[in-house]
């Protein structure tokens, strides 16, 4: 297993983060406009980053020349990244491979540095996956078929939308035990896909997606991506479209030595999720949040590794991660899942900082100051009857 950490500052509305650890299952909580998303889509661009300097590395080791494979990050700024990234930001990412080397990315004063002299057994493949929290309109733009191509909402849902098309081509059905629900693709003429929802206990008949329930609408199309990384999604093609076409395109081939076969490249997936319990009611986030976890960290294939990082405002997903760190130290699950405390990373994103509220010597995640809403109400509650008094 890699490790990573990443530092951020002055980048939007994050002032300064301090060193926040990546583990397989990273949270983020905080109110609207805390920093949330930014802080997920620094990380996506420096793993991304990184996943450009690894197949450098492969080329270079492979004896072609390095200088024909430029990594320029303003190349990889979208949306509102290209703002928020300014020639006052500093970032800088750390990666430690299992063979105990460590790898610096960083960007400061508007440059990017980094190091490719990489041996052969620390190089990845790399996989980041975006699922934005506007996926509620997937199933109303799925449905349209062909009228949906030339439709854009920005690159993030574009990658969204793309994944989800591509989760559904690979896996026609699926459960969502979250509800009580299972999904089907059914493809009618001109290989038209119909994403139908239907009840588990036969209560009533299969309807389209786009007819179903916000919470479904949302979910469902996360549920789809996470079944298709964590088990149908080709790295061998992915490894072709990123290494072996380039090579063809720039007449390389003949010059291609590698030491190393791109097969025998550890294979991460990293998943980064806005909102997961949208539209839901809190136990259905629960369910769901375990059957994210149960999915990606223990019902993978071909030795992949699915690392899930997500952006969320439900405090009763935060306090669950308790019950499956629990479960894990007791050698018990809960709906099939359990979370090793040394696998899990839990921040506050609060005034431009981030705040670990793992309390590491008891594994236990203070959910304290979650509950402070709850208690302001209650406390202007008795303000309110002392005053009638």
């Amino acid at each position: 297993m890699i490790k990573e950490k990443i530092h951020i500052k002055n980048v939007g509305a994050l002032n300064d983060t301090g060193i926040v650890e990546l583990q397989p299952i990273t949270v983020l909580i905080g109110n609207s406009a805390s920093g949330k998303s930014t802080l997920m889509k620094t990380v996506v661009l420096m793993r991304y980053i990184f996943k450009r300097i690894c197949i450098r590395a492969y080329l270079k080791n492979a004896r072609i020349d390095e200088k024909i494979f430029y990594i320029r990050f303003r190349d990889f700024l979208r949306d509102d990244m290209k703002l928020l990234v300014t020639d006052e930001s500093f970032i800088e990412y750390i990666v430690e491979t299992p063979n105990n080397h460590q790898y610096r990315v960083a960007i400061a004063d508007g440059k990017l540095e980094y190091d490719d002299n990489m041996p052969s057994q620390d190089i990845v493949f790399l996989k980041e996956v975006w699922v934005s929290e506007m996926r509620s309109v997937i199933p109303t733009l799925a449905s349209k078929g062909s009228l949906a191509k030339n439709t854009s909402l920005g690159f993030y849902f574009d990658e969204t939308f793309d994944d989800f098309k591509a989760a559904t081509d690979a896996i026609s059905h699926f459960d969502l035990d979250y509800v009580g629900l299972q999904f089907d693709v059914v493809t009618g003429g001109n290989n038209q896909k119909k994403y139908m929802v239907a009840p588990n206990d036969g209560g009533y008949n299969p309807i389209e997606l786009r007819n179903a329930s916000s919470g479904i609408q949302t979910t469902a199309p996360l549920s789809a991506m996470v079944n298709y990384f964590s088990t149908e999604f080709s790295f061998k093609k992915a490894q072709e479209r990123s290494i072996i076409s380039y090579l063809f395109e720039k007449d390389l081939t003949s010059k291609y030595r590698p030491d190393m076969e791109m097969a025998d490249m550890p294979k991460i997936v990293h998943m980064h999720i806005e909102e997961p319990e949208l539209s839901l009611d809190p136990s259905s986030q629960i369910k769901l949040v375990n059957g994210i976890i149960r999915q990606a960290l223990y019902n993978t294939v071909d030795g992949r590794t699915v690392n899930i990082m997500f952006a969320t405002h439900s405090p009763y997903i935060v306090n669950d991660l308790n019950l499956l760190v629990k479960a894990h130290d007791m050698g018990k699950d809960i709906e099939g899942a359990h979370l090793d405390f040394e696998k899990l990373s839990v921040y506050l994103v609060n005034g431009g900082s981030v705040v670990d509220l793992k309390l590491k010597n008891i594994h236990y995640i203070n959910t304290d100051r979650l509950s402070q809403d709850i208690n302001d109400i209650y406390n202007r509650y008795e303000d309110l009857n002392r005053k009638d008094a």
